[in-house]
């Protein structure tokens, strides 16, 4: 089992530079307690988070670290010219020595579409992320100095060849974020894995929705033990419960209401986004805005190391999870909470599952043992 570490950066008090200077520091002591990667996550012009370019932190990164991959959740492809979006990460894979995984999404948060110039994007960004990808992928996977053309409705590019080429071939791993049945269809067709997480939804929720799609793409010829679904869960460890509860209410209530004023809502849902405000509307009946609402769903886990271990293993088991990514720092969590929580990580779980290998999810086990 994989683990890493994720960022989006938030910054309440605005101290931009503290906050990078701790980004920076938790990932060099993440690669010393021997987590295996870290994500990136790209948003723009809110309190929600603060790495406008994730392919910058990301070159940072590499020049910080040695054997973690480098992960990127999201690059929002609606939101730049895709030649370009394929250059910077090309050489971050160089400058990184091949440590590139590149996840990819079409972006949720009205305003950022509006920030970017971009707001009429919105109502086909699905069309404009596809295509992007599309470009992306294309122009990664040639020969060094060979010419790629594309002509669709949103993007036309005519011979233009990428400098410099990834060292990854023919692309970097590719990892689609989704929550809707659509995009589940497209990261079939072109055998990526996907990034999930229960941020808007309940984890058992997340855990039908994963092994449905498993089911799909298992059905579709994907070798079962190969599904890798990396999921992205906000983490608090302590001591006890008890303290680690008084860490996080502070920071995960800040969280959740900037999340909810950003997601899209109201009469006016821009199209193919139902399901967004469907999953926030249910989110705050539920609920879900209160740290024991949170806790009881699994939206977050909050607590000690031996019930963390315990809830993985019943992942492992039910949804085949063998990727999991930490969000650690959260809401402006202090430093040294989340140092600590990622050595007791370090200490009490992550051994457990270190040689744990590849399983079929439990509900999937007799459908596919006649093909596996």
């Amino acid at each position: 089992m994989r683990f890493g570490v994720f960022y989006v950066l938030e910054c309440p008090d605005h101290d931009f530079s503290r906050a990078y200077r701790e980004m920076l520091a938790q990932i060099g002591y993440a690669e010393h307690l021997g987590f295996d990667e870290v994500w990136l996550a790209e948003h723009h012009g809110s309190e929600y988070g603060s790495m406008p370019s994730p392919q910058v932190a990301a070159a940072a990164v590499a020049q910080r670290t040695e054997r973690m991959r480098i992960g990127i959740a999201v690059s929002n492809l609606t939101f730049d010219w895709p030649v370009r979006v394929a250059e910077d990460y090309a050489m971050v894979d160089v400058l990184s020595g091949g440590r590139l995984d590149f996840g990819v999404g079409r972006g949720y948060q009205p305003g950022e579409f509006r920030n970017m110039g971009v707001g009429d994007r919105q109502a086909v960004s699905r069309e404009v992320f596809e295509e992007a990808l599309e470009i992306v992928r294309g122009l990664w996977s040639r020969r060094p100095g060979e010419p790629f053309f594309f002509h669709g409705r949103h993007f036309h590019i005519d011979g233009v060849s990428c400098h410099p080429m990834p060292v990854q071939r023919p692309t970097p791993p590719v990892y689609v974020a989704s929550i809707s049945p659509e995009t589940f269809d497209l990261v079939a067709t072109l055998g990526c894995n996907l990034l999930v997480t229960p941020t808007l939804m309940t984890l058992p929720e997340l855990n039908r929705l994963v092994v449905d799609i498993k089911r799909r793409l298992i059905a579709g010829g994907r070798d079962p033990l190969s599904l890798d679904f990396p999921m992205n869960w906000q983490i608090h460890l302590a001591e006890t419960t008890g303290e680690a509860v008084r860490d996080a209410a502070g920071p995960l209530s800040w969280y959740y209401r900037n999340v909810l004023d950003l997601v899209p809502s109201g009469p006016d849902v821009p199209r193919t986004y139902e399901r967004y405000a469907e999953l926030a509307a249910a989110s705050e009946e539920a609920g879900g805005l209160t740290l024991d609402g949170l806790r009881e769903s699994g939206v977050v886990y909050v607590g000690d190391p031996a019930g963390l271990a315990t809830e993985i293993d019943a992942l492992h088991q039910e949804t085949g999870l063998q990727h999991l990514i930490c969000w650690m720092r959260f809401g402006g969590l202090a430093h040294d909470k989340v140092l600590r929580s990622m050595e007791l990580f370090a200490e009490h779980v992550m051994p457990l599952f270190r040689d744990r290998p590849p399983v079929v999810p439990r509900a999937l086990r007799d459908e596919v043992a006649p093909v596996w």
